[in-house]
């Protein structure tokens, strides 16, 4: 009998493990398998947490609210199998030789148990610290532009975008902050964005970025330049040059500078001369150097100046950008009606669906339901609405994952400074 006990003990055991490892190399993942199941899925869930957040503050400062952002810090997860094994005699009546007190079994019943766990705990942090809110009011840099340019995507979204005032000539500057009702001037701009990129794509003139002799300093006297200031110089990546006009020196650094270089043979084109005189650019140059210009550049149409050898930017921070996009979001008419959204009216009092300012670049559609339409590729619901980007809506899919992108290459740095909510989830 024991030996029947003891070899039906072994033989459950044998089961057990083979359910555990089945389950291990099945459907169940755990391991180094783990990171195979789990990777894809958390991947999207997040992605889709970033989409929606990004698309609930902009609705949400279509509506003159305050955009708030919850960033998902890490994902620890923590992954537990367990197998468990019993053998449990199956009793029959008592012994006829124990007086009742002793019964015997003739089998012996196994009992099987396997267990699977998965606790993940999210780590969510507010990004409300005054240095992330200082960055996302402060106008982007040069750095950040000249970054944009190189890259492929296309230049007229990045103006449309990014930039308040080309040589002065305006994007709609009252579209990019608080809610006012009133759309100015924009046209030009966008007539400006179309020539700018029609010139890039037909190779008639690119932005670019070149190395150029910055002057640091005036004249300096020769005697004054010694063989050890000229090594210091270099170190700092400085050199000092003779002067062409007399025994002095000049302290030169190269520089990458944003220019428009433009095609010799493109130079007299239409399109050329439209957006040099749109711009108020002299005419007939092979390059304008790029500028940032912090504060307000007058609009030529308006006050007229000689034309210029150089283009002035004025650009946008992260916060003009998301109130500039939130006028594309669509408002129901019980909304309009009731006051929760001003109407909007171009510079000249006329009605205008704020849609227009960022058509083809930025779009967001409401509708009412228990759910999204299939078609919505990213929704948020807000005021009994569903928000959302059309699937096949190319160019707003886009755009959102563009300004997507740039808010984490500004903010990928920022130190949790406020408190930070911990989500156990799993038991």
């Amino acid at each position: 009998m024991l030996t029947f006990e003891w070899g039906c003990i072994r033989r459950i055991v044998l089961i057990v493990c083979g359910f555990v490892l089945a389950g291990s190399f099945s459907g169940c993942a755990f391991g180094p398998r783990v990171l195979e199941k789990t990777h894809g899925r958390y991947q999207e869930s997040v992605r889709q947490v970033d989409e929606e957040q990004l698309l609930r503050n902009i609705v949400h400062l279509r509506y003159s609210e305050v955009p708030i952002e919850l960033n998902v810090s890490s994902i620890a997860t923590q992954y537990e199998l367990a197998g468990a094994a019993e053998a449990r005699p199956f009793f029959v009546a008592p012994n006829p030789g124990s007086n009742g007190i002793f019964r015997t079994f003739t089998s012996i019943l196994p009992d099987l148990s396997v267990s699977g766990a998965n606790r993940p705990t999210i780590t969510l942090v507010p990004g409300d610290n005054g240095e992330t809110i200082q960055r996302f009011l402060t106008p982007v840099p040069m750095e950040t532009l000249l970054f944009l340019t190189e890259t492929s995507w296309p230049v007229a979204v990045i103006f449309r975008l990014w930039v308040e005032r080309l040589n002065g000539v305006p994007n709609a500057v009252t579209a990019s902050g608080p809610a006012r009702g009133v759309i100015s001037d924009y046209q030009r701009f966008r007539r400006l964005a179309e020539l700018i990129q029609y010139a890039q794509d037909h190779e008639m003139a690119s932005i670019r970025t070149e190395l150029r002799d910055t002057e640091l300093s005036g004249p300096i006297p020769a005697a004054s330049v010694t063989a050890a200031t000229v090594v210091e110089a270099a170190k700092a990546g400085m050199e000092y040059r003779p002067s062409d006009d007399g025994p002095t020196w000049t302290l030169i650094r190269k520089q990458n500078k944003m220019m428009i270089r433009v095609n010799p043979e493109a130079i007299d084109s239409p399109e050329m001369e439209e957006m040099t005189r749109l711009m108020n650019l002299r005419p007939g140059q092979l390059y304008y150097d790029v500028v940032v210009a912090p504060g307000t550049v007058p609009d030529p149409l308006l006050y007229p100046r000689p034309p210029s050898a150089e283009l002035r930017i004025t650009p946008r921070s992260t916060s003009q950008v998301y109130f500039y996009l939130s006028n594309g979001v669509e408002v129901p008419c019980e909304h309009l009606e009731c006051g929760l959204v001003k109407a909007t009216s171009d510079a000249d009092g006329k009605p205008m669906d704020g849609r227009e300012l960022t058509r083809g670049l930025f779009e967001v559609h409401a509708c009412k339901g228990h759910k999204p339409p299939p078609t919505a590729y990213v929704a948020i619901k807000n005021r009994g609405y569903w928000y959302y980007i059309d699937d096949r809506d190319q160019a707003s899919k886009s755009t959102l994952a563009l300004v997507l992108q740039l808010s984490r290459l500004d903010f990928g740095t920022q130190k949790a400074t406020g408190p930070i909510l911990t989500l156990p989830v799993g038991r």
